[in-house]
């Protein structure tokens, strides 16, 4: 049980920080917005991939916190749709002049791999139960 509950404190704090990286990044191409669109960046999409995963990440946010019994399978989805998104991201619509993509791949895949390692040892049934002594 201790792993478990571990690994939901880890799993919360993850999600927490992704949701309010989203928000902030919504909050910015809101305050930004002609800067964006002066520079020729997509403002809309900026400003609608971020509530999207805002969003997501509080919706699973509240899942965790519930127990909800399919949050481990949402889970290990959202992680990996937003690790595809990510490179779509990054590979298609926001190119940046000098990628990395050698150090990007190699953290990226290493981080989804450790989020989903903490996803699958997480028994919503155990995690919302009182244990008795």
């Amino acid at each position: 049980m201790r792993t478990a509950l571990w690994s939901a404190g880890i799993l919360s704090a993850i999600v927490l920080f992704f949701s309010l990286w989203n928000m902030l990044r919504a909050g910015q191409a809101l305050s930004d917005w002609q800067i964006l669109v002066e520079f020729g960046a997509p403002a809309t999409y900026i400003l609608g991939s971020g509530l999207t995963w805002a969003l997501t990440g509080l919706g699973l946010l509240a899942a965790l916190f519930y127990g909800w019994l399919q949050t481990r399978r949402a889970g290990i989805m959202i992680s990996v749709l937003y690790w595809v998104w990510y490179w779509a991201d990054r590979v298609f619509i926001q190119q940046s002049p000098t990628p990395n993509h050698v150090f990007s791949a190699i953290f990226s895949v290493l981080f989804l791999a450790a989020v989903i390692l903490l996803w699958l040892p997480l028994d919503f049934k155990n995690l919302t139960t009182e244990e008795k002594e």
